[in-house]
């Protein structure tokens, strides 16, 4: 497959878009705010990484998330620990956006915010992308 750098820096743009609207949030007034967007930071950095390295990226959440894990299976730690993050995080976005019985406080937003810090780091560096803030 050919990559599509330009899908790729398009979907790393929102990344990191999405990563500093977690950032600028406070765990602990806005816990639901800081988990939703830590958690489409790690999805749109999960589909840049795509893009870069098959060409095209599922539209879905669940199979993007199952594609990147497919992706890197095999490769380094990081990257393994990286995507079951992104698949524990995706669970954790969902019940807070859909079971009216979750309400996750500052630590589970901290601990999201942790995630996608790591999971961009992990992606920028290992698939070339531009540098973060």
């Amino acid at each position: 497959m050919t990559a599509d750098p330009a899908r790729a820096a398009s979907s790393w743009t929102k990344a990191k878009a999405h990563r500093a609207e977690a950032l600028a949030q406070d765990p602990e007034s806005s816990p639901m705010s800081v988990i939703h967007a830590s958690y489409y930071a790690m999805f749109h950095a999960a589909r840049a990484v795509l893009f870069q390295q098959t060409g095209s990226a599922p539209k879905t959440h669940d199979r993007t998330i199952q594609q990147f894990g497919l992706l890197v299976r095999d490769l380094d730690d990081a990257l393994r620990v990286s995507a079951k993050a992104f698949n524990a995080i995706k669970d954790q976005r969902t019940a807070a956006d859909y079971n009216e019985a979750v309400s996750p406080g500052p630590e589970e937003a901290r601990e999201a915010l942790q995630a996608a810090v790591t999971f961009l780091a992990v992606c920028g560096s290992r698939y070339g992308f531009p540098d973060l803030p």
